[in-house]
């Protein structure tokens, strides 16, 4: 992981303290009134620019305004494959009467793409930033680059109902104003522990509930068939992340230290990070965790030995169940599979999930740009008249209905133009509601022939997120010496223990770790420390229900 990424993730995870508190005041879904995509398209936000915001008129904007045109720059999680005047395109063109220049960038090289974007003045007239939670956005917020977004918020409640309204009291500035469309997230993303049940039932290993007991599954597999990896992951986060909370801490985040709960530390601080990454090595000298864990720079490597068969059990993000499981279906179709509960960790720590905010990463408009209302009008056609449209593309090409209900083409049924590489680039934004929707859930596992799987994936979502660790600093707690040296003092001490080293380099154990600290803590740490918990009164663990934000 980069150092721009590493700094990102750990400045973006700050934030889900303070959101997540906001979302508990009694107005949390304010901002979220509709209750799906009928409620929004009824709503006064498709007026036409020439109407007031609150005209009553029923006709859809695109039909009555001119095309709207804008450039548009956005980072893309799969492969960066876009190919501009497809057929999906030229539907969406038609459909919301807009035409965008598109500049794609895949999401790991996308900070550097846009600093060099930024720093060359030239900015496109609507793009994707991490948003305010990076002080350098503040700034350019405050110097006047980005567009005041409030009008436009009143004019399309739509887009105003992507986010609850404590999401977008959070990003005011001190004189109300907002700038930033935030891409509102679920913030209950768990890692799972996926594992070849049927080889467990093979060799009469019961499903493990604790750490103690994974390992010893681990060896028994490996005795079995050295052939087999026994255990395979993307990374220590995104993909053993949920074995790591078994350890008691939460990545990139601010815990309590074990010898005071009144002080907050940051968690390469806390043992369970030091004791986590040494079972890691530990499990890598005995054979049983995979020898490219952490080398193999590809993120889906471990993610092909699952589905091929070379690997007994997968850390990876829940998100991905989908697409495993038709690989077995098709790869191994007398294979069985099953989802790891929470795991207890060595101390009695329950595993659970990690915590994140209520927005990842988000839209800023230029200041500068011709028709921004053309933009504002195109994502509210897409909340609304055009909400099927944007969540589901074109029957026939990426959907079908069946029983009257839209069920989502496995790719390998979808032509080139309409495949997803090919959709996400011209993606906007989608309203919180959509990120956890069990019905359409249940339509694509039916859809794409895993149904006998959904209960089981529903079932061991929420026993993992019943149990959350998050960070309890709040993004409004500044430190001026991290502002001034936290990245350097970090890099030069820290980043390469936390990167992987400590669990891929011998030399490196526990003294090793603890000295390295000492040295940061030398180096300005301590006073970041100091000062962090100097400014923030308030030291208790960010709460949140998911049943209030995504009911059962």
């Amino acid at each position: 992981m980069g150092i721009a990424k590493q700094k990102q993730q750990r400045t973006s995870l700050k934030l889900s303290a303070l959101l997540l508190t906001a979302v508990m005041t009694a107005g949390i879904m304010a901002g979220c009134a509709s209750k799906n995509d009928k409620e929004s398209a009824s709503s006064p936000g498709s007026t036409s620019p020439q109407q007031s915001p609150t005209s009553s008129a029923s006709t859809s904007s695109s039909e009555k305004a001119a095309l709207a045109e804008f450039s548009y720059m956005r980072p893309v999680w799969g492969p960066a494959t876009f190919a501009e005047g497809g057929a999906y395109e030229q539907a969406l063109n038609k459909a919301a009467n807009v035409k965008m220049s598109v500049q794609i960038v895949p999401v790991g090289e996308y900070d550097a793409k846009l600093n060099t974007v930024i720093a060359s003045g030239n900015l496109p007239d609507v793009f994707w930033t991490p948003g305010p939670a990076d002080y350098k956005f503040v700034d350019m917020q405050k110097q006047g680059a980005f567009l005041k977004i409030n009008d436009y918020l009143e004019k399309y409640p739509a887009i105003k109902a992507m986010a609850p309204q404590g999401l977008w009291d959070q990003l005011k500035d001190e004189n109300g104003d907002i700038f930033f469309l935030p891409n509102a997230s679920n913030p209950f993303n768990p890692m799972f522990n996926f594992y070849r049940k049927d080889l467990f039932e093979k060799l009469s290993i019961p499903e493990p509930t604790t750490i103690a007991e994974l390992e010893a599954a681990l060896e028994k597999i490996k005795a079995s068939d050295p052939e087999i990896i026994p255990l395979t992951g993307q990374d220590s986060f995104w993909g053993l992340g949920a074995l790591g909370t078994s350890f008691g801490f939460v990545k990139d985040g601010w815990m309590p230290s074990k010898e005071d709960p009144n002080k907050l530390v940051p968690y390469w601080m806390l043992d369970g990070v030091v004791d986590f990454n040494m079972w890691l090595k530990n499990l890598r000298h005995k054979g049983l965790l995979d020898s490219e864990y952490l080398v193999n720079k590809d993120w889906s490597h471990s993610k092909t030995k699952f589905e091929t068969g070379k690997a007994a059990v997968l850390g990876m993000g829940w998100e991905i169940t989908p697409a495993i499981l038709q690989n077995m279906k098709k790869s191994a179709p007398d294979a069985k599979i099953g989802i790891l509960p929470p795991l207890k960790g060595p101390y009695g720590d329950a595993g659970g999930a990690h915590l994140f905010n209520l927005y990842d990463r988000g839209i800023y408009v230029s200041s500068k740009m011709k028709d921004p209302d053309g933009f504002f009008r195109v994502l509210n056609w897409s909340l609304t008249e055009g909400s099927d449209f944007s969540r589901y593309g074109v029957e026939g090409k990426t959907y079908k209905v069946v029983d009257g209900k839209k069920v989502p083409l496995p790719q390998d049924q979808v032509e080139n133009d309409f495949k997803t590489t090919q959709i996400e680039p011209l993606q906007f934004l989608r309203p919180i509601q959509e990120k956890l929707d069990w019905a359409a859930l249940k339509n694509l596992y039916e859809g794409a022939g895993i149904g006998d799987m959904f209960d089981e994936v529903k079932n061991k979502y929420y026993a993992s997120t019943a149990n959350y660790y998050g960070t309890y600093r709040l993004p409004s707690t500044v430190s001026k010496t991290e502002q001034k040296d936290g990245a350097r003092i970090y890099t030069d001490y820290l980043q390469p223990l936390i990167d992987g080293g400590a669990t891929l380099n011998d030399k490196w154990n526990k003294p090793e770790w603890e000295a390295a600290v000492k040295k940061w803590l030398d180096a300005g740490g301590a006073k970041i420390i100091e000062e962090v918990n100097a400014n923030q009164p308030s030291k208790a663990k960010p709460q949140i229900n998911i049943n209030e934000l995504f009911p059962q």
